[in-house]
């Protein structure tokens, strides 16, 4: 399951980070979402792409990642997706807020990036304007706002009917880390991804495994059966 951008990222200038953006959008845009990993190195490669991630991650919060991260695998189908998806919902260590989230924000302020600063860089919906597919940010008066990014993924028609729930569940949550790991490039107004925490989780992903953080140390990398 891809989902086709609706515009060519060679198209698209995003200032001094722009080959940058655009490898984003094209790598993520070439993940087949829930599928078996293709590549028999693809479970080691995991593995040291989570490591990657943490350790860039650390060099600016010491304190939220640890200095060693425990890499679990995990086989199975949509019921084990699920059964790992409910294990963090219930449990008080959030990931995506309590580590990711704060990252991201942390890292925009110590560059003095904020949303309200492309305010010049976009057009204003209340004037019925609309922006062009690719285009990083909207406005609403005062308020600005990302754009719609990337398309919505036809679920219901690509996994099974038990697993639809949990897929949609899953990609929100990627598509936050997509914003950031396109942010945290604008706020380097940089082309190098080399320190980008976010990116290494994409690359993850287009591995064929899906990271769950059951605490501060310790992830599971699933990975659906053949």
């Amino acid at each position: 399951m891809r989902g086709a951008l609706d515009f060519d990222p060679a198209e698209r200038e995003y200032g001094a980070a722009t080959a940058s953006i655009r490898k984003i959008f094209t790598e993520s845009a070439d993940i087949d979402w829930f599928v078996p990993p293709r590549d028999p190195g693809a479970e080691a490669l995991a593995a040291r792409l989570m490591r990657q991630h943490n350790a860039r991650a650390r060099v600016h919060l010491p304190e939220v990642f640890p200095a060693t991260l425990e890499t679990r695998s995990s086989r199975g189908g949509w019921r084990e997706f699920a059964a790992l998806r409910d294990r963090v919902c219930k449990q008080p260590w959030d990931w995506k807020f309590s580590a990711l989230k704060k990252l991201s924000s942390h890292h925009s302020k110590a560059r003095s990036w904020s949303l309200s600063d492309q305010a010049t860089r976009c057009v204003d919906l209340e004037t019925g304007a609309a922006p062009r597919p690719g285009d990083l940010f909207v406005r609403v008066g005062d308020l600005v706002l990302w754009n719609k990014l990337v398309p919505d993924l036809d679920v219901k028609a690509c996994v099974p009917r038990h697993g639809v729930e949990p897929a949609r569940w899953y990609l929100g949550y990627v598509h936050v880390e997509l914003l950031e790991c396109i942010e945290w490039q604008l706020a380097e107004g940089s082309d190098d991804l080399e320190g980008n925490p976010f990116y290494p989780l994409l690359r993850c992903h287009a591995a064929g495994f899906y990271p769950f953080s059951l605490d501060k140390s310790t992830m599971v990398l699933f990975a659906f059966d053949r």
